[in-house]
């Protein structure tokens, strides 16, 4: 639940801290292009006495993270755990970047990284490093919407359930390669985003849902674009989104767009980043022509925004 006044998360949340590993080159700390929004300041977090460091806009709910081995001639090999409530999980950090994902709902807390440097010398060093996570707060807002689009029908509820599975065994698979190309981009070019992560709407004076993405306005028919290279997983109308594509980056990484009035692609095309993959429109539970733009790393809902100001390459 949400304070009304302050729009804090009160009461019982999910926590969850999701990782991906993808290998990667060396990255330069500079934001990329992304259309009109201006660069984003990044912070850099040395873990104390290790090879690794964060890179990230914050350490709160909803963002990503990029944690990197730093040049270490003695270490060979590096493993991070990562514990949280719900579950614990290993990678193997030889020469990789790891993207942490902290879910929208999770709490202000301590979550830990347990890391593992294995050294050329066949010495092993098992550290933990506490990850405090810091408050955020979410905007609210009140919407109208046609009757049906606030509280479904209850002809529509089969429906609703069966795409809510379909979503979930998507995101649900993990894709073993790694196959974006560099930083994720915008997917319309030269329109403002508004920054809406983690909104809690009010559709017809209900509270009804919280925003797990960030809406793009533009003209109905502008093109929509791959934010970055993948696979197209669906390509369908949703109940809530209407005219839906999902991609497919690799190691867990998905990307959501809704709301278009037609799709340029079908299930199972490869796309490199900026194709066109749809048309923007209104369909589903919308307002007016816009893009709805969301990002899910494993089990985390993450701000699209944090995720395409890391310098990927």
């Amino acid at each position: 639940m949400l304070d009304r006044r302050t729009g804090r998360r009160i009461g019982r949340a999910a926590t969850a801290v999701s990782a991906v590993v993808f290998r990667t080159a060396a990255v330069l700390l500079s934001a990329p292009a992304f259309g009109a929004l201006e660069a984003q300041s990044l912070r850099m977090i040395p873990i104390p006495g290790l090879p690794l460091e964060i890179t990230c806009r914050a350490l709160q709910p909803g963002e990503v993270l990029l944690v990197r081995p730093l040049e270490d001639p003695a270490v060979r090999r590096i493993d991070v755990r990562l514990r949280t409530q719900k579950r614990r999980i290993e990678f193997d950090g030889e020469k990789a970047a790891v993207l942490l994902g902290i879910d929208m709902a999770a709490k202000p807390q301590a979550y830990f990284m347990e890391i593992t440097i294995e050294r050329r010398d066949g010495s092993r060093e098992n550290r933990f490093w506490k990850l405090a996570v810091d408050p955020r707060e979410f905007p609210e807002t009140e919407l109208t919407v046609p009757p049906g689009m606030d509280v479904a029908p209850p002809a529509a509820a089969e429906r609703i359930k069966r795409e809510a599975a379909l979503v979930a065994g998507i995101l649900g698979r993990v894709s073993p390669a790694w196959m974006g190309t560099g930083p994720f981009q915008s997917p319309l070019s030269g329109f403002e985003p508004f920054p809406n992560f983690g909104q809690r709407r009010n559709y017809n004076n209900r509270i009804a849902s919280t925003h797990s993405g960030i809406d793009i306005s533009a003209p109905a028919g502008t093109p929509a674009r791959a934010s970055n290279a993948g696979r197209v997983v669906l390509a369908a109308e949703l109940y809530y989104s209407g005219n839906t594509v999902i991609i497919d980056h690799g190691l867990g990484v998905f990307t959501y767009y809704g709301h278009f009035s037609k799709l340029r692609v079908k299930r199972g095309d490869l796309v490199a980043k900026g194709d066109i993959i749809a048309e923007v429109g209104s369909t589903g539970r919308s307002t007016g022509p816009h893009l709805h733009w969301s990002v899910r790393i494993l089990d985390s809902r993450v701000d699209p925004l944090s995720l395409a100001a890391l310098p990927l390459q």
